[in-house]
Order: structure tokens, then C-alpha cells, then sequence
């Protein structure tokens, strides 16, 4: 919904749809990190594509950003990325 409502303010405010792409791939790298970064793995190691050089329309599409599409990408690179640290600190 958090995203659905940054899309909707963006296209009020007549932001193009790539643009709206790009924030969408910025905002989803942030709310899941060890996901994004293990796609950004697997750009580079399987298809030598850098993350600033990726197509954030296909990164957010079903091959990658989906369930089965993440999956199939777990099961390509080496060992999943990770992000050291964060926490609630609770």
C-alpha cells in the first residue's frame, strides 16, 4: 500500500513513468535489502551487468521481483547476499 500511495503521489505530481520505475527500485532496495543486493549479485555474475546499468522496469517485473522469479535467482547465484547490522534494537 506505502508503495502504491508514493506511485499515485508521483503520478499527481506528473513524475514519467520511468522515473517512477527508478524511485520504485530505489524504495524496494531499501525496504528489501538482502533481496535487491542478491538480484545486483546475480546481475554481475550471471549477466555482467552492473546495478546502475540495469532496467529498473524488468528489475521490479516478474523475472526478478516476483516470488518464483527470486526463487530461480536463489537458486543461480553462489550463496545470497547479505546485509550486515540494522536490527530494531529491541
Amino acid at each position: 500500500m506505502a508503495m502504491l500511495g508514493l506511485l499515485e503521489l508521483m503520478a499527481s505530481q506528473g513524475v514519467s513513468e520511468s522515473d517512477m520505475y527508478r524511485v520504485a527500485l530505489i524504495v524496494n532496495s531499501y525496504w528489501f535489502p538482502d533481496t535487491y543486493l542478491t538480484i545486483a549479485k546475480y546481475l554481475k555474475e550471471k549477466k555482467n551487468i552492473n546495478w546502475v546499468d540495469a532496467d529498473p522496469k524488468e528489475i521490479l517485473g516478474y523475472n526478478y521481483s516476483s516470488a518464483a522469479g527470486y526463487q530461480n535467482i536463489l537458486s543461480q547465484v553462489t550463496s545470497p547476499a547479505t546485509q550486515s547490522g540494522g536490527g530494531c534494537g529491541i
